[in-house]
């Protein structure tokens, strides 16, 4: 038996070809960079080889590659391999990724017009009688096993040497060939003599010498119809024997063995190309250098200080960033100094005072993460001036999301690495992160004016920062006493509904343990298993699970009521109660600008975002809501945006019609669908056509509407056929936007932001249909969230034009919560829906729809209470 340790510095000879599609089919799943390029082969191989390499740490290794067109075998047999597909699109266009990293690790590359990579590893085996592994899994290449050559499968981590392979076949590997010429190979579409099957081959080889002694003895051969069929394809045996027998007289580019010895491997390249394929554990495990960062420091005080900041008019562009104190008992502050980079290499420490501030807000200042170094600032100095001054702002942070969006990180460090290939620390100093911001903000500004997004970015993007910060600084009154009463009420409920469970099972379990909850329903109940969880394989007992089980016991029902009011006490009212200032009575949520791949803004600490809307329980958290004295909380919602918005997009007459008319377009797609006049359409058909509207906007299959409406799939196909047949050019423009994003790898939203959909390129029909339904919602839901931060800016200004008092709270999902006195209520009210209903124009922003909006405006001294 082989062992590992003894083969180290043994040569290394790769089949590339073998590699490649077992790197492909081996890893599950699919991978991309987030811009969409395919990369599973690329990564598996580099994985492969990189094991390969600490492993043996071989002195002499090489890759050998199959060359494309034909070789030698094809022009000799035109069926040879005929019936294998072709090499898979998204697999083609990683090969020349997978040659640049084996050249980078240092492997020498070897190829030959009309030889396949198994006949250079022979020559190779022949001319050079040194010690080899050949690292691959090809039973091609079994011939060539001997006493100083084994073959390795890395994936598998299996050796067979000599011994092995006489355990496996009984006679010598050099006589494999003959072997295969009997048996054919299917894989390579070689035919082998009907009768003969691995044992009969096996025993044929053991008893003649060769084949030419086989055929010259076939009067010896029992049975007879073995004899018959051998004679018949004597031919045949020969003929394979010729495409199976490996060639060893294949000329190499050296006959000199240090040709193939393993160079220093290119470092700066290999660490392109890991940043371009976005393979972070390689770029974490290789340690690549980077670059330093070389800077003055230079101190200004108050004497000098006038006449640097004349010089920074000189500056495009001027780094900005923060010195955080350290955290000292009663207080949390800044230094009262500002770290500025108006150079790549000059920094400047300038004191910070009210007035210096303001001064400062006059300069083309870049930020990384403006929202929060307002936070940082108002600790100590009024920020207004900022406000005024946003349009000399930028914020690489920003830019960063809009060149992608689907990203998981944007934390300076990452961005650093990234752009600029620096290896920046959480800890380094303010001065090397305001060059590092200066650098990044240069670089990045470019990018976003080439893809035509700088108009938006800069009145919209860098302006709603500021929204965003007045809304955390505000926070929004919460109702503490309401909510310690409704956390009682709720935790009775629960307390009866466990009752009630454990009558139903028989005795007592943990209703929030996913285990117990399963051996209740599936073990003690004998309820169907509907499906496992994906890593532990163990029974699911999801929400989709139990909805499914509804009917079949009664314990399920029980147990969506427990887990809903359970999820609603312990993400909301729980955290309602921690985190509500006591001082001021109001609760502060952190809304996060660049967390969505769509646009939209999502928020945490806590997340409003996943209030229910609808339900007498949703109701009462809202309720929790409230304004302040005086005041009342107002609510802006947009009415059926994403349908109006896919009007816009389809230019379906029909669809734009309605909404020009001022329709009710569930009703009216009821009549559609249905064909019923309105007045009799029932709630129960509205309530269908919703879905149905609704399902096509977020790109629904027949089996998802099907299963959302409880009907069969039949029905639900012919539910969509009718409202394709009512709206057709919707049917159009889903087609146009799936084929473009096929085209390009992205879709675009109204602003022309993009969102990279690299599942639209899966392999994997789930993965590839997740792509699709991503193609088709993200034009729509990406655009309403272009809408409603266009409206949030616009709204905003406009309120401190007017110096009202008035206060954007909240935005959840398409609705604005405002707090406004009340002697400003008429004046918001007719002036926010006008702004809400034209934001693009407010900005002038050249982006017009061709159905109008309709906001709805509703107020009252709580959430819940608010009424038109």
């Amino acid at each position: 038996m082989v062992k590992k340790e003894e083969l180290k510095e043994w040569a290394i000879l790769i089949d590339g070809s073998s590699f490649i599609y077992r790197a492909y089919f081996a890893i599950q799943g699919y991978l991309s960079t987030s811009r969409g390029f395919p990369t599973k082969a690329i990564f598996g191989v580099t994985q492969m080889l990189i094991k390969i390499l600490k492993e043996f740490e071989p002195q002499t290794i090489v890759w050998f590659a199959d060359e494309k067109g034909p070789t030698f075998r094809h022009l000799a047999f035109a069926e040879y391999k005929a019936q294998r597909p072709g090499m898979p699109d998204d697999l083609k266009v990683q090969i020349p990724y997978i040659k640049k990293i084996v050249l980078a690790l240092g492997i020498p590359y070897v190829s030959k017009e009309g030889f396949e990579a198994d006949d250079l590893i022979s020559a190779f085996v022949h001319k050079f009688p040194i010690k080899s592994i050949i690292a691959a899994p090809d039973k091609d290449l079994y011939a060539l096993v001997s006493e100083r050559t084994i073959l390795y499968d890395p994936v598998r981590e299996i050796f067979i040497d000599k011994e092995e392979f006489l355990k496996k076949f009984g006679f010598p590997p050099e006589r494999f060939p003959e072997f295969r010429a009997l048996v054919g190979d299917p894989s390579d579409n070689i035919k082998g003599v009907p009768k003969v099957g691995e044992k009969t081959a096996k025993e044929l080889i053991l008893r003649f010498k060769s084949l030419e002694e086989l055929f010259e003895n076939l009067h010896k051969v029992t049975p007879l119809k073995l004899r018959e069929a051998l004679a018949k394809n004597k031919e045949r045996v020969f003929e394979n024997l010729s495409l199976m027998r490996l060639r060893s007289d294949v000329e190499l580019p050296s006959c000199d063995l240090n040709f193939y010895q393993r160079r220093e491997p290119d470092l700066l390249t290999l660490k392109s190309l890991f940043k371009e394929l976005e393979f972070k554990k390689f770029l974490k495990e290789f340690n690549f250098p980077s670059e330093e960062i070389e800077y003055s420091l230079l101190k200004v005080d108050e004497e000098n200080l006038d006449e640097h900041l004349e010089n920074l008019e000189k500056s495009e562009l001027i780094g900005f960033s923060l010195k955080k104190e350290e955290k000292k008992l009663f207080n949390l502050g800044l230094d009262k100094e500002v770290f500025l980079a108006p150079s790549d290499k000059e920094c400047l420490s300038i004191p910070l005072t009210e007035q210096t501030l303001s001064r400062l807000t006059q300069k083309r200042l870049c930020f990384f993460d403006l929202k929060e170094n307002l936070h940082e600032l108002k600790k100590t100095f009024k920020v207004e001036p900022f406000f005024e001054a946003l349009s000399n702002f930028d914020d690489v942070k920003l830019m960063a999301y809009l060149l992608d969006p689907g990203k998981k990180s944007y934390e300076l460090t990452v961005l650093a690495f990234h752009y600029l290939d620096v290896n920046l620390k959480e800890t380094d100093e303010p001065c090397k992160k305001a060059i590092v911001v200066k650098r990044l903000g240069s670089a990045l500004k470019d990018e976003v004016s080439k893809e035509g997004l700088n108009e938006w970015y800069q009145r919209v993007e860098v302006p709603l920062s500021y929204v965003l910060f007045e809304m955390e600084d505000a926070g929004v009154k919460i109702d503490l006493s309401y909510v310690k009463d409704l956390s009682q009420e709720f935790s009775e409920r629960l307390k009866a509904i466990e009752e009630k469970l454990y009558e139903l099972a028989g005795f007592r379990f943990n209703p929030r343990s996913p285990q117990e909850v399963a051996k209740v329903l599936f073990d003690k109940l004998k309820l169907p298993k509907v499906k496992n969880t994906p890593k532990g394989g163990q029974p699911s007992t999801d929400v989709e699970v139990l909805e499914e089980l509804r009917g079949q016991h009664p314990i399920v029902e029980y147990l969506l009521q427990y887990r809903n009011l359970y999820k609603l006490k312990s993400t909301y009212l729980d955290v309602f109660l921690k985190q509500t200032s006591l001082k001021d009575h109001r609760l502060r949520t952190t809304y996060n600008q660049t967390g969505t791949a769509t646009g939209r803004l999502s928020s945490q600490n806590p997340n409003l975002q996943n209030i229910p809307v609808k339900g007498e329980e949703g109701l009462k958290i809202r309720r929790a809501f409230i304004a302040e004295e005086g005041y009342y909380l107002c609510s802006l919602d947009y009415s059926q945006i994403e349908l109006r918005i896919l009007a816009h997009f389809s230019q379906d007459e029909n669809l734009i019609s309605s909404f020009l008319r001022g329709e009710d377009i569930h009703t009216k797609t009821a009549c559609e669908v249905f064909g019923v006049k309105p007045e009799d359409v029932s709630p129960e058909m509205r309530r269908v056509a919703k879905v149905i509207n609704f399902g096509i906007a977020y790109g629904m299959s027949p089996f998802g509407l099907a299963k959302e409406l409880n009907i069969d799939r039949h029905s639900a196909e012919l539910y969509i056929k009718r409202y394709f047949e009512r709206y057709p050019l919707v049917k159009s423009y889903i087609e146009e936007v799936i084929k473009f994003a096929q085209e390009t790898g992205f879709v675009k939203t109204i602003s022309g932001r993009k969102r990279y959909i690299p599942e639209i390129f899966s392999p994997n029909k789930n993965l590839r249909d997740l792509g699709f339904r991503m193609a088709i919602n993200t034009p729509i839901q990406g655009s309403a969230a272009d809408l409603m931060k266009s409206a949030m800016v616009a709204l905003a200004q406009e309120m401190k034009q007017r110096g009202l008092k008035s206060k954007i709270l909240l935005q959840v999902h398409d609705e604005l919560i405002l707090e406004v006195p009340e002697e400003e209520l008429e004046v918001v009210r007719s002036m926010a829906v006008e702004v809400m209903e034209e934001p693009f124009s407010r900005l002038s922003l050249p982006i017009r729809l061709s159905v109008p909006i309709k906001v709805n405006f509703a107020y009252g001294r709580s959430w819940a209470d608010c009424k038109e």
